[in-house]
């Protein structure tokens, strides 16, 4: 997860915004996310994950703890020296990477109690407060807790509060640098995104041929999908197909938004 650089900036447009959630409520998320990832079972380890080929329950604990490992030393770098990803070991194989993952999440924690939150540090959009990145690890860790749970049971969906924060942190995060422009091929077509378990959880995203802009509210678009918040957010994933959701228009748009998806 590397610095970007100038020639990188986003290329995504936000017309207006939804809060977000404090610090301490974005701690709790990553804790409580974490410890249902604590509660793995070693003999859950070795099963694939239905949405992501050549990776195993056991892939995914070992990747959220090497991520927890990269950001405990990005909260303790500074911006024009971020760590590299050879300075985070590779994480173990079979049973003992889940004592691994205990220890690389106990160690975040304790970086983040330790740091100034408006500390500024390097992150793969440039420098940022650190709270940016308990913003990050709380969907980080919840994503992958959803893709652990997939594999070996009915996944609980991720909370509403954070799920609609999330929604939105794709479209400023993720989709100015992770969107593959060529093949979403936008023209100004608009995605209606309407959530039917929360309030004031509506989206409309226009595809351009370089960038997305988004807004909030009620519109009529190309193609309206609703569905309860958090199935939204992992169909902007890519976690579930767009046939998990109720479509009106042109369902070829969502499509198009998984194809051009690379995270």
């Amino acid at each position: 997860m590397p610095a970007m650089s100038a020639a990188d900036q986003p290329r995504s447009a936000r017309l207006s915004a939804m809060p977000q959630l404090s610090s301490t409520e974005y701690r709790q998320f990553l804790s409580e996310e974490t410890t249902r990832l604590r509660a793995i079972s070693p003999d859950h380890l070795d099963i694939d994950l239905p949405h992501i080929e050549g990776w195993t329950v056991g892939t995914v604990i070992g990747h959220t703890g090497w991520v927890f490992r990269y950001v405990t030393l990005a909260l303790a770098a500074t911006p024009d020296q971020p760590p590299r990803r050879a300075d985070v070991p590779e994480p173990p194989l079979g049973e003992a990477v889940l004592d691994w993952f205990a220890d690389g999440a106990d160690a975040l924690m304790a970086a983040f109690d330790a740091v100034d939150l408006e500390r500024i540090v390097p992150t793969f959009t440039g420098p940022q407060p650190a709270r940016w990145w308990l913003r990050r690890l709380a969907h980080e860790t919840a994503m992958h807790r959803w893709d652990a749970e997939s594999a070996i049971r009915s996944p609980q969906p991720i909370d509403p509060a954070l799920a609609r924060d999330g929604v939105d942190e794709v479209f400023e995060t993720f989709a100015p640098t992770r969107l593959s422009f060529d093949a979403l091929a936008g023209t100004g077509e608009v995605i209606h995104l309407h959530a039917t378990d929360i309030d004031d959880g509506e989206w409309l995203v226009t595809l351009g041929p370089t960038e997305i802009t988004w807004t909030t509210g009620h519109a009529k678009g190309d193609v309206a999908a609703r569905g309860p918040v958090s199935d939204l957010l992992l169909a902007l994933w890519s976690r579930l197909p767009p046939s998990r959701l109720e479509l009106f228009g042109d369902a070829s748009l969502l499509d198009r938004w998984q194809a051009a998806t690379t995270f």
